[in-house]
């Protein structure tokens, strides 16, 4: 570790705020950039990278330093980005097999309700471009992750982090719709 690195978690755990708040404003903006590559959601980027800031502050006592800080908050936005990627998947797997069940029961009134389908699509077609290609190919196309990602040439991290985005979108432009809300 260098001895700057040294001295500033020293003052970081001697509570030095001022040593903190410069700290954040010089690692924040890379960091966040850093998390974009890994998310490409600016909220969750945000409250990853404050998250860790908060932490390290509030535990700066036990954290054992081996490293530069730099490394240390890199490594520390990857892991918590990882982790983020992680947990969407086991989300939209849930989500993945509650509307397939949905979508293939036999009677399903809103699915023959051509008003209902028609707001679908236009929720649908106020989505970003690529977003709603990605929505269309898994839910009405019943394309897999892997399939779409290859089709769109982006990872497939990528196409769970856009189906949960658009699903988001999709809910709160469909809000009032109490039909809709159930069938998203």
């Amino acid at each position: 570790m260098l001895v700057e690195d040294k001295i500033v978690f020293s003052e970081i755990k001697n509570r030095n705020l001022k040593i903190y708040e410069a700290l954040f404003k010089n690692y924040y903006p890379q960091l966040i950039k850093f998390a974009e590559g890994y998310l490409f959601d600016k909220q969750a980027c945000d409250d990853i990278v404050q998250t860790l800031f908060i932490h390290f502050w509030e535990n700066a006592e036990t954290i054992d330093l081996d490293y530069s800080l730099k490394s240390y908050f890199f490594q520390s936005v990857k892991n918590r980005c990882l982790n983020h990627l992680r947990d969407l998947h086991i989300h939209d797997h849930h989500n993945i097999a509650y509307m397939s069940t949905i979508l293939t029961q036999e009677e399903v009134e809103s699915m023959e309700d051509p008003e209902i389908m028609r707001q679908v699509s236009e929720a649908i077609s106020k989505l970003p471009k690529e977003m709603g290609e990605v929505f269309r190919l898994k839910y009405l196309e019943g394309m897999k992750l892997r399939e779409i990602a290859k089709k769109n040439h982006i990872s497939e991290n990528t196409v769970k982090t856009q189906l949960l985005r658009a699903k988001d979108k999709l809910r709160k432009i469909l809000f009032d719709r109490t039909a809709l809300m159930f069938f998203l």
